[in-house]
């Protein structure tokens, strides 16, 4: 893990902690830990004078050339029960601090459970201490360094890699290979290229003929037929770091399929599709409201007289889902640094679906497509 990557995440996090005036942020978040730790273990607790990381000791003999490097922000510490009530004790009696006037009052907490939450409610009471909820992590999580952004460009590469083998499979098994054996022959191939999961950790969405109306359709024992649109979602995660690509492939003459004029209502909604997304793409730019984004696909499906199920994207890094939200309603505002995708999709019950999909680094230049 890069040390100076680590401290420059953390100083960013006490900068936003001093604006929202929370004194204190325990972390418990596996994704939120990994960011601010480099490993996505224990309980950690970051205040302005210092960081604290309580962990496992098997960890910290796993983990020990980082948790003990001198160079390492974390005063790391076995943990024991009632490790956060002891230095919530603390911090009741602040004459130990550093800083001048610094006192201990607000604890920042990131999108607890109900019953963390009551517990930590409970805990921060006995102390005479505020609890308050934030998402301060994420929200840095958003922006992606020169760092993660090497991460992403390799994990899409495979991703590309991925889908290049999908087009093989789906174009030599017509008619003669099931859904799940061809999700099997291209899972494989992304493991061997050095994706260190499967696809979105629980695998890839593939699904074809009527079976790509289900945004979430996973392959079966169907087997693939000709005329058929198959609707492959695929990624890869590299060093942690995840991609996420979308494309809809004909299985053969699309002119096979069943139905008066079906070949042709499918090349003209595989058309649409693609040129939305692309022409989307085209848009982004710094500044710009991610609500807006997804409100102007909507207007266009329904305009080409149907409906928008899903929201038009969503950020990419530590977990395949995450800020931005490129969604109805969403209150983010795309920043330069941000990696997301774009993801317009029409479905129709009954008939098929049809998905295209890409990352994009969003630049102060311009848009990078990570995905082609």
């Amino acid at each position: 893990m890069n040390l100076p990557e680590l401290k420059n995440r953390i100083e960013n996090i006490r900068t936003d902690m001093e604006t929202e005036g929370i004194d204190a942020l325990l972390i418990t978040d596996p994704k939120n830990l990994t960011y601010l730790t480099g490993i996505g273990t224990g309980q950690a607790l970051i205040t302005q004078e210092d960081a604290m990381l309580w962990v496992k000791d098997l960890y910290m003999k796993i983990h020990e050339d980082l948790y003990f490097n001198e160079k390492y922000e974390f005063d790391v510490r076995e943990y024991e029960k009632d490790a956060i009530k002891k230095k919530f004790r603390e911090f009741k009696n602040n004459s130990k601090s550093k800083l001048k006037n610094f006192r201990i009052e607000n604890i920042g907490i990131e999108n607890p459970t109900h019953a963390r939450y009551n517990k930590l409610m409970e805990l921060t009471g006995e102390f005479n201490l505020n609890l308050k909820e934030t998402n301060i992590v994420m929200a840095r999580r958003a922006v992606k360094s020169e760092y993660e952004i090497e991460f992403l460009k390799k994990s899409a590469k495979i991703a590309i890699a991925g889908m290049k083998k999908a087009y093989e499979v789906i174009s030599d098994g017509v008619g003669e290979i099931r859904e799940i054996d061809a999700v099997a022959e291209i899972e494989y191939e992304i493991r061997k290229l050095g994706s260190d999961a499967p696809p979105f950790g629980e695998g890839m969405l593939f699904a074809s003929g009527s079976g790509g109306a289900n945004i979430h359709g996973a392959g079966g024992n169907k087997k693939i037929s000709a005329g058929d649109l198959v609707v492959v979602d695929l990624g890869a995660r590299y060093n942690k770091y995840y991609s996420d690509m979308t494309r809809t492939i004909p299985a053969g003459d699309l002119n096979s399929g069943s139905g008066e004029n079906a070949g042709s209502e499918k090349k003209d909604m595989l058309e649409f599709v693609e040129n939305l997304e692309l022409e989307t793409i085209d848009l982004l730019e710094v500044g710009m409201k991610a609500s807006e984004i997804h409100d102007l696909v909507c207007e266009k499906i329904e305009k080409k007289g149907y409906k928008f199920y899903h929201s038009t994207g969503h950020g990419v890094g530590l977990n395949i889902h995450e800020l931005p939200n490129l969604g109805p309603g969403s209150v983010d505002v795309l920043q330069e640094g941000m990696v997301f995708t774009i993801e317009p999709g029409i479905y129709i019950p009954g008939k098929f679906g049809v998905r295209f999909e890409d990352i994009v680094l969003l630049k102060k230049t311009g848009i990078e497509i990570l995905t082609r």
